[in-house]
């Protein structure tokens, strides 16, 4: 994945009645580590309905797409300088360890790898 996709991937939140809400929130909030039971109490629906219009509406289910958030607000700050232990703190990892193993495994680089390719 890169940044060139997330104009795509965030585009039209509010067009999605039952998951617009949730994914505008986590794209605020991406820090945010509810369960998606809880985040669907938050906005007035059912975890049922949100995994399946989630599944529907995106393509891909629900902690893949908040997988992904996390990757491109990372990135940015990457190429900002950001240090991995603040950023992980950021965007809601309990460890820098389990902030660079999902970046790992989401564009196959560690994030001082991506710093190291972004910034050449």
């Amino acid at each position: 994945m890169c940044r060139r996709t997330a104009g795509r991937f965030f585009s039209a939140l509010d067009d999605r009645p039952h998951t617009g809400k949730v994914l505008q929130h986590l794209q605020d909030n991406p820090h945010d580590n509810r369960s998606l039971a809880e985040l669907a109490r938050l906005h007035d629906t059912s975890e049922r309905t949100l995994i399946r219009r989630c599944k529907r509406d995106l393509g891909i289910p629900f902690a893949e797409w908040k997988q992904r958030l996390r990757v491109l607000k990372a990135m940015p700050m990457l190429e900002a300088g950001g240090s991995v232990q603040s950023i992980a703190d950021q965007l809601g990892y309990g460890s820098a360890s389990s902030f660079i193993a999902m970046f790992g495994r989401m564009i196959g680089k560690t994030p001082d790898g991506y710093r190291k390719s972004v910034l050449k």
